[in-house]
């Protein structure tokens, strides 16, 4: 009797493990596919356009990404994981995969974050808070969404880098949020800092100024191409895209993120608004600086001087002038983000040295062909395959590789090739996870991760490629008008 008694009582002890091993068998389940389908992809026998190495390139990139989705760990220490995968495992030269760090566009990021943790710590943001606030009446929201989304477009096409405009709208928007009262990560604070995101950086399709990535694929064009698809013929070829775009993101950020009551200005009454006071000494070197780098970002094509340059010299401003002194330089920047960004921006050139973007191309040419019975099936895979590429590629390489061999077949089909090529940047700026987009890392961490989270920014990032795949369908009729399709 007491041996049954013992095992009935180690029965519910038994069941608790069981049930626990099980629990934790489903939520490393993905992980487990993931393992799984990287050993199949890395035993794939090489095809004859890519380097041996370049399916055990994708084969630990299918981890990695896995690692990223489901957040089980920090994305730099993924990052860095990934980066010692293909060293250790000789699937590239490390000079290959370190190539991400001596790019400008790196040293832009470590400029950019630099210019947002000087800048905060003045009170030029807090200023610049208050007149705002001052001009839109107290508690509204939704004005405020709609105006944050809206603004960004007014600088866009004068200033074609998203992660400048991310790096001077997001602190700022921040601030805003803090000041109307909306707690971290509410849907008060979701809501605003998400539509400056979009307004501010993920609308450049609209211009061909908009973005480098633009201008890099309008220079592919053929030259009768580019002609006919000027600045003034590329905005009004987009902008019933750009505005079907807009109106969906808006009314998922009402959808997913109602404000229950109005905010409550942290301040007691409409005197404080009128500002705090004289501007400082600071400010005064904050603002010219700002001024001075939006100079040089506007007339690169005067001087010829790299965006990352300009930026690396107004950090250098901040620092020689102790604005930004060696403490806050060492712990107001997010250098595991500087990090992980270096990593990601390899993938690019292990993508050309392991020639994994001609693969693709070959790969998809005959889908594509055989699949687009007509525009709209064309224009389709054509998003899909941009965005299946972003996993891996960054914009102006997903552009370029596109350009070059989707023009030709869009042709053959009677499609234009600035319509193309307008596709192909509609499409790039789609993304879900947060190692894939420059300025939304960077809008991430100049607010701390305090300003909206992840899981809140993929909800807005799932409708907005969603609005992408309409507004592209809706707008094909209105392309035939313009004679930029046929038949």
């Amino acid at each position: 009797m007491h041996l049954e008694g013992s095992a009935t009582a180690e029965l519910p002890s038994l069941s608790g493990a069981t049930q626990r091993l099980s629990r934790l068998g489903v939520k490393h389940l993905p992980l487990i596919v993931a393992l799984a389908a990287a050993w199949f992809i890395w035993h794939i026998p090489p095809a004859a356009s890519m380097d041996p190495r370049g399916f055990h390139f994708l084969a630990t990139l299918t981890v990695a990404v896995t690692l990223w989705v489901f957040a089980w760990l920090d994305d730099y220490v993924v990052g860095l994981m990934l980066l010692l995968s293909w060293v250790v495992l000789e699937i590239v030269p490390s000079k290959v995969a370190l190539a991400g760090f001596s790019e400008g566009s790196w040293f832009f990021v470590v400029g950019a974050l630099g210019i947002g943790a000087a800048v905060s710590k003045t009170g030029l943001l807090h200023r610049l808070s208050v007149h705002l606030l001052s001009r839109i009446p107290i508690g509204y929201s939704r004005t405020y969404s709609f105006f944050l989304l809206t603004s960004g477009l007014a600088i866009t096409p004068l200033l074609p880098t998203g992660k400048a405009r991310t790096a001077i709208a997001l602190p700022l928007t921040q601030s805003i949020s803090r000041a109307s009262g909306f707690e971290q990560q509410s849907s008060g604070s979701a809501a605003l800092n998400l539509a400056a995101l979009v307004g501010f950086s993920q609308m450049s399709f609209m211009f061909l100024t908009g973005g480098e990535f633009c201008l890099i694929g309008w220079n592919l064009l053929p030259s009768s191409a580019k002609s006919e698809f000027g600045w003034v013929t590329w905005f009004v070829a987009a902008l019933p895209a750009g505005v079907i775009i807009l109106a969906g993101v808006l009314a998922a950020i009402f959808y997913f993120f109602p404000v229950s009551s109005p905010a409550t200005i942290s301040l007691p009454d409409k005197v404080r608004l009128k500002g705090p006071g004289p501007i400082k000494k600071d400010e005064w070197i904050a603002l010219t600086t700002l001024g001075l780098t939006l100079t040089g970002w506007l007339t690169m094509s005067l001087h010829e001087i790299n965006e990352a340059w300009i930026t690396l010299a107004a950090l250098l401003v901040f620092l020689i002038t102790g604005i930004l002194d060696k403490h806050a330089f060492k712990n107001n920047l997010d250098w595991g983000l500087i990090v992980f960004f270096g990593i990601v921006t390899s993938m690019a050139a292990i993508s050309s040295h392991l020639r994994i973007d001609r693969w693709f191309i070959e790969l998809v040419a005959p889908v594509l062909m055989s699949a687009s019975l007509n525009a709209w099936g064309f224009l389709a895979w054509v998003i899909l395959l941009v965005c299946g590429a972003r996993l891996f590629v960054r914009k102006s390489a997903v552009v370029t590789f596109f350009t070059l061999t989707l023009v030709p077949l869009g042709q053959n089909v009677g499609i234009h090739p600035g319509v193309v090529l307008l596709t192909i940047v509609m499409a790039s700026e789609c993304f879900f996870l947060a190692y894939q987009d420059g300025p939304y890392q960077i809008a991430y961490s100049s607010t701390s991760g305090l300003a909206f989270s992840h899981s809140q920014a993929r909800k807005i990032l799932v409708v907005k490629c969603l609005a992408t795949l309409i507004a592209t369908a809706i707008s094909i009729p209105y392309w035939r008008m313009l004679g930029l399709i046929g038949g």
